[in-house]
């Protein structure tokens, strides 16, 4: 008899789940903690729960379904059961949007079906209801990691390792593994790219070949690459490999890259205003990516925007590069107080009650040669609907300002 399923949590991963099992006249029931719902009257009818990613493992419904001996997955690992092609999946504490893009950018030059979603984008399972014999190019969160059970990349990236999530998952080692549960059923003729030598990275349990990614030796000139950052020297030598064991050829991995400006958000150049470079990193949601933001700028140069919600993480690692980067930090959000803990005596360091007045402190005293850096090293959710969002609320805050000033030119 076919499984029945219980989808709860109806976000655009939700509804691209429940869209993908009516397609195929399996009977499903939905439900969502935000309209009211209650999933006790259906939990009894079905076999198998699917939860949306934002649901951590300490829900009811999670801990009920267990108990009850239920199944329960994530929708990446209910559509992989109706996919019939080849998925790459790209994990990682940070950079994981940069790769995905990247690595579908090259592909998609030689090859017409190839697909980019995942977590930050298309659904999983909107990807196998338009296509399912395709290349699938996925970014792969810890959340969506934590219930597979059967999902299987033909190739696959861990790019880095560092705390992450800690309000979601009960401890750090349950992120590890929820990472590694990605990769734990690939076989010998796979692949398994480590984007950093962190212990963490290279000892992930796969029985693929193992390549770690060499910023020292890439597998294309790097003067063509436009990213600032060596995160995205990484990024990219990750996605050339991925590419390249797929069937890419050298001139399509360079017609990319050359091509390839980033992504929303993410070191994006604003605008310069009085010769000052402004840049907004709005997807930079922990310190270590704050961390990489800070190392692609010169010494003394950077005027610091950071600050969002507390997930409980450590802003000490970021104190080094601080100490040689920052001249002023200019804070917001949950987590201000603990980031002025960290670096409060190594720079100037101010305090501001929403992003419109942090822009206005960093602009007023930055000089020409100076960069104001939009990083900030948590998630958006204090104060704004998701880092998207934060970010078009910064570019429009940054040309009202410049927009407004006397004599101010970009």
């Amino acid at each position: 008899m076919m499984a029945k399923y219980l989808i709860w949590g109806l976000g655009k991963s939700g509804r691209s789940a429940l869209n993908l099992l009516k397609a195929k006249n399996i009977t499903c029931y939905s439900g969502d903690d935000a309209r009211g719902d209650r999933w006790a009257d259906y939990l009894d009818l079905v076999d198998t729960v699917v939860l949306s990613p934002g649901i951590p493992p300490g829900h009811p419904l999670w801990q009920e379904a267990l108990q009850r001996d239920k199944e329960v997955i994530g929708e990446l690992e209910l559509a992989w059961r109706f996919f019939e092609g080849t998925a790459v999946a790209v994990t990682g504490t940070d950079g994981k949007s940069t790769t995905v893009r990247l690595t579908w950018e090259i592909l998609r030059r030689r090859i017409p079906e190839v697909y980019e979603g995942g977590n930050a984008g298309t659904p999983f399972s909107s990807i196998v209801l338009k296509n399912p014999d395709c290349i699938a190019v996925l970014e792969v969160s810890s959340f969506q990691g934590k219930t597979l059970k059967t999902f299987r990349p033909r190739a696959g990236a861990f790019l880095n390792f560092s705390p992450d999530h800690l309000d979601w998952h009960p401890d750090l080692k349950d992120y590890l593994e929820s990472k590694y549960r990605i990769f734990a059923r690939q076989r010998e003729e796979d692949l398994f790219v480590a984007g950093s030598s962190q212990k963490e990275v290279i000892e992930t349990p796969t029985r693929a070949k193992k390549i770690i990614a060499d910023p020292s030796n890439p597998p294309f000139d790097p003067s063509l690459l436009r990213l600032r950052g060596k995160h995205n020297l990484i990024n990219a030598v990750v996605a050339v490999t991925i590419a390249m064991e797929l069937g890419a050829q050298r001139e399509e991995v360079e017609d990319a890259i050359r091509s390839f400006r980033g992504l929303p958000f993410r070191m994006e150049l604003v605008a310069r205003h009085r010769g000052i470079e402004i840049y907004n990193d709005s997807k930079s949601t922990t310190p270590n990516s704050l961390r990489a933001a800070l190392e692609s700028f010169p010494e003394g140069s950077v005027i610091l925007i950071a600050g969002g919600k507390d997930k409980g993480a450590d802003f000490s690692i970021i104190r080094d590069i601080a100490r040689s980067r920052v001249k002023r930090a200019v804070l917001i959000g949950e987590t201000k107080e603990k980031i002025k803990g960290a670096i409060g005596d190594l720079c100037e360091t101010l305090l501001a009650p929403d992003l419109e007045e942090a822009v206005k402190l960093a602009l007023k005293p930055a000089e020409a040669g100076d960069c104001i850096l939009f990083s900030p090293g948590c998630s958006s959710f204090d104060m704004f609907e998701s880092y998207i969002h934060r970010g078009e609320a910064f570019n429009r805050i940054v040309k009202d300002i410049i927009r407004s000033s006397d004599g101010g030119s970009r």
